[in-house]
């Protein structure tokens, strides 16, 4: 289950604040350090890049409602160069946020209703996809409670024991193979083990099997279904499920828990887990339209769905919680190509914080990142 950080370290937070800027390390940044912001960015940024594994971070920090953009780092490890701006990232499970947009954006088309039963969507009778009667609804798939198991498919032992010596790529091209009608077939020998809609348990298989629907009610490939809407809704053009060759020559270096640098590849197939890549330009650009709600689809996944008004709960792909009496909404992403990903918004003030490092060391510190500067902007 993903971590909201946030009530776990905001203890802390006005410690770290104070204290001092770490001038004397000189890390390398665009930061003018001109501004309020611009310092509580700074003091946050230098406390996360004291860790050894820290590597490159580039944020967007959106301010009653004005977009601010800041690097820190190294794209390549001891190169002693600046992070170049305009680079491709892979944001990880905040993919997950895009895929359930598209669920909204098809219920206000009028092509499906969040609580519908998901069979209406498959080839075949799935008798197993219910629990007593109860069946799963397209809205279970999106707020992670299908009941569903966390993987639909078991690779035997010697598959898996072959795998250890290939490269990520070629890890990457064998789970890529695990298509629409693999998971299909692999579909009506699962069942619930407990009443749908009831149980949040966080579901990266149960996103492929709402992407595999998304795909048949639009009877596009989800590709086309998610450059669409961007492109339409929102002018984003740099975010985007899938590379080009170019656009590979373009992206971000990552590095893996151990500090070695990883390919950056493309992620496909049904087995794996949405996907998706941007640059922090359009992820701000993506923050701004969540925080203006101006979207019908965006709108739509905000509402709560599951959970508690006063606590943790679930919008559509979007997490929701409340803190002091201030309501946020929040995903964060880890990807084995070496990154680490949090978007989060504040709607009452109109702010918001995505953070993006080119390093998987730990996904604990970018939160505790996060809180930092998001104390700030609330003082």
């Amino acid at each position: 289950m993903k971590k909201p950080w946030h009530v776990f370290l905001l203890a802390t937070t006005a410690l770290a604040l104070s204290l001092p800027v770490y001038a004397q390390q000189k890390p390398l940044t665009d930061n003018p350090l001109r501004s309020r912001l611009d310092s509580v960015v700074h003091r946050a940024a230098c406390w996360y890049l004291k860790d050894s594994a820290a590597n490159g971070i580039v944020l967007g920090v959106i301010e009653h409602g004005i977009p601010h953009y800041y690097r820190y780092g190294e794209n390549v490890r001891g190169t002693g160069k600046l992070l170049p701006a305009g680079l491709y990232y892979n944001i990880g499970s905040v993919a997950k946020t895009f895929v359930a947009t598209a669920l909204a954006q098809a219920v206000i088309d009028k092509k499906a209703a969040m609580n519908d039963d998901i069979r209406k969507y498959l080839p075949g009778s799935y008798p197993n996809l219910q629990y007593q009667g109860i069946p799963i609804k397209l809205v279970d798939l999106a707020n992670h409670t299908s009941a569903l198991p966390g993987s639909f498919h078991q690779y035997s032992q010697a598959s898996l024991n072959k795998l250890k010596d290939k490269s990520l790529k070629e890890q990457a091209d064998f789970f890529s193979l695990y298509n629409q009608d693999s998971l299909l077939q692999d579909l009506s020998a699962i069942r619930p083990d407990t009443i749908p809609g009831t149980k949040f348990r966080y579901n990266s298989s149960a996103y492929m099997l709402l992407t595999l629907i998304l795909e048949r009610i639009y009877q596009q490939p989800y590709r086309q279904i998610i450059d669409s809407y961007l492109q339409k809704h929102l002018h984003l053009s740099h975010i985007k499920p899938i590379l080009s060759g170019a656009e590979l020559r373009q992206s971000a270096q990552g590095y893996n828990r151990k500090g070695e640098p990883v390919n950056y590849i493309n992620l496909s197939g049904f087995y794996i887990g949405p996907s998706m890549n941007a640059t922090l330009i359009d992820m701000v650009k993506y923050l701004q339209a969540q925080l203006s709600e101006k979207d019908a689809a965006i709108r739509l996944t905000h509402q709560q769905t599951f959970g508690r008004r006063d606590g943790f709960g679930m919008g559509l792909g979007w997490m929701l919680n409340s803190e002091n009496g201030q309501r946020y909404i929040y995903h964060d992403g880890n990807t084995k190509i070496g990154f680490n990903t949090l978007i989060t918004l504040y709607p009452e003030i109109q702010s918001g914080i995505v953070i993006i490092v080119n390093e998987t060391s730990s996904q604990q510190r970018v939160g505790q990142l996060e809180n930092k500067i998001n104390s700030g902007l609330i003082k």
